[in-house]
């Protein structure tokens, strides 16, 4: 699954927040949004008197048959930055839809581990008291529920419940994938921007077969390994010491901003080579390229690191003049050659060459 390999989560307690968090925004690609808020919700959930650590359980380890829905939240960034969730709209998402379906709930799925979601799946299972999936349905951000591999495999979205931070709940019992994320985007603005989210009700079976296994395992172990990254330590070996792979570095020289879904690019100068480097992205950094030749490009991961203070940089943060090295991770998942369009370039209507 991925060239990165951590010791397999047991359980989430207080003390691996900082980790999850680290290696969230690291698999957000420069997207996903800010997980400052949910790293701070979940500490308090779990450092809270007589609180118990959140199970963390393989889809394997479950019956064939046993329900899994997955939770999180969708909306503007800003927005999300900003209004602290409660973990009940979360449970009362996940619970409509577990009512829909008849079932009884036997975990809470993660449906993306980049960024704010991450996190958003292990607030809800701590809430509900059920474990958590050690597993994701991207294997990093990514803006689309098309672009889930559930989605990809043809499993349904819905039933799907949006709940609004007054208790407001749109349930959605059927629906296609473009009608899902319209009505997404839609429910998030009427409830003043953003809202808690619970979707694709499957089986654990279904996820052995189509999820991205063990990635909340791999999410903590490579906020770990960042986390213990030197700050003295060269760009090159940062990257190394993560699983990872440095690009270049350099002196941000122009920054084109996004418009609506076209997308925008940043334009960076190699220190080392003097080279011309072009990062496309939207929500997510998309391409790199260097010298008129794309180097990397989505579904693997692209990492921006101020030069300085040796943190993730997200699309909306890069600033003109900024110093950053850019390295890749490795994709977490296997995309079928079949679909790789939707999650590659060419998914955001970018036009590139393929890696070299």
């Amino acid at each position: 699954m991925t060239e990165m390999s951590y010791d397999v989560l047991r359980a989430i307690s207080a003390e691996h927040v900082d980790a999850l968090a680290s290696g969230a925004t690291l698999l957000g690609s420069g997207g996903g949004g800010d997980v400052a808020l949910g790293a701070l919700l979940l500490r308090r959930m779990l450092e809270r008197e007589g609180a118990e650590p959140v199970p963390v359980i393989a889809s394997d380890e479950l019956p064939v048959d046993a329900l899994v829905v997955h939770a999180g939240v969708g909306g503007a960034p800003d927005v999300l930055a900003e209004r602290l969730v409660d973990p009940d709209d979360c449970a009362r998402a996940v619970e409509a839809v577990v009512a829909q379906t008849g079932g009884r709930l036997a975990a809470v799925g993660v449906i993306e581990i980049g960024g704010l979601n991450a996190l958003m799946g292990v607030i809800a299972a701590a809430r509900l008291g059920v474990p958590v999936i050690d597993g994701d349905l991207m294997g990093r951000a990514f803006p689309r529920l098309d672009q889930a591999t559930l989605t990809v495999a043809g499993h349904p979205i819905a039933p799907m419940a949006l709940v609004g931070p007054l208790g407001d709940t749109v349930l959605v019992t059927r629906s296609s994938a473009a009608a899902a994320q319209a009505l997404m985007v839609s429910s998030a603005a009427a409830f003043g921007g953003a809202a808690t989210l619970a979707m694709f009700p499957t089986t654990a079976g279904t996820l052995v077969e189509h999820g991205v296994r063990r990635s909340l395992s791999v999410c903590v172990g490579l906020g770990r390994a960042f986390l213990a990254v030197d700050a003295d330590a060269p760009a090159t070996v940062a990257a190394e010491q993560i699983g990872g792979r440095l690009l270049c570095e350099g002196r941000v020289d122009q920054v084109r901003p996004r418009e609506g879904r076209v997308p925008g690019s940043i334009t960076l100068i190699d220190r080392h080579t003097g080279g011309v480097v072009r990062v496309d992205h939207l929500e997510e950094y998309l391409a790199v390229t260097i010298d008129g030749r794309t180097v990397v490009s989505a579904p693997e991961v692209i990492v921006a690191l101020d030069h300085r203070a040796r943190c993730p940089i997200r699309t909306d943060e890069v600033r003109l003049g900024q110093s950053l090295a850019l390295a890749t991770l490795p994709a977490l998942h296997d995309w079928p050659s079949e679909v790789a369009a939707a999650v590659g370039p060419a998914g955001f209507g970018l036009r590139v060459e393929e890696p070299a």
